[in-house]
């Protein structure tokens, strides 16, 4: 099978946008407090995906999994914990669990699933909130230490 969009370049756009739609589907209140939490996780798994290709020098999905000779799924994985695991450098993975995003990411970011866009139910806006804050940090955090 072919993925299209696999690209370092198309990854951190996606990343981008998935998080800026995020925001603004979140601006619209509690009937789309699931959408933006689930854009935004998309937006992290993005971003973990673009960094990885960014730190190992690879321009493409394919080219990563080739260069980390891992299992062809495992590059396409939408689990969070196991992108950060499987493609990220060891010692960026272990700062990112030990750091101040540690907290973020196994609370709020890791219980991000892609199941969220097939559930009709808000979580409310608090919860969705959270979340989001929860996003921003790991973000920055994959921004400048990844």
């Amino acid at each position: 099978m072919v993925w299209k969009h696999q690209g370092i370049s198309e990854q951190a756009k996606a990343a981008i946008y998935r998080r800026k739609d995020a925001r603004a589907l979140f601006s619209k209140g509690e009937p789309h407090a699931r959408g933006a939490m689930y854009l935004a996780g998309y937006a992290i798994e993005c971003k973990i995906k673009a960094k990885a290709m960014e730190r190992h020098r690879c321009s493409t999905l394919a080219a990563l999994r080739k260069k980390l000779d891992l299992e062809h799924e495992s590059v396409y994985s939408h689990g969070l914990e196991a992108l950060v695991t499987d493609l990220l450098p060891k010692g960026t993975r272990l700062r990112l669990f030990t750091g101040e995003a540690r907290l973020a990411f196994t609370s709020q970011v890791n219980t991000w699933s892609p199941e969220w866009r097939y559930d009709p139910k808000s979580p409310g806006v608090p919860k969705a909130q959270k979340f989001l804050e929860a996003i921003g940090e790991v973000w920055d955090w994959l921004e400048n230490n990844a």
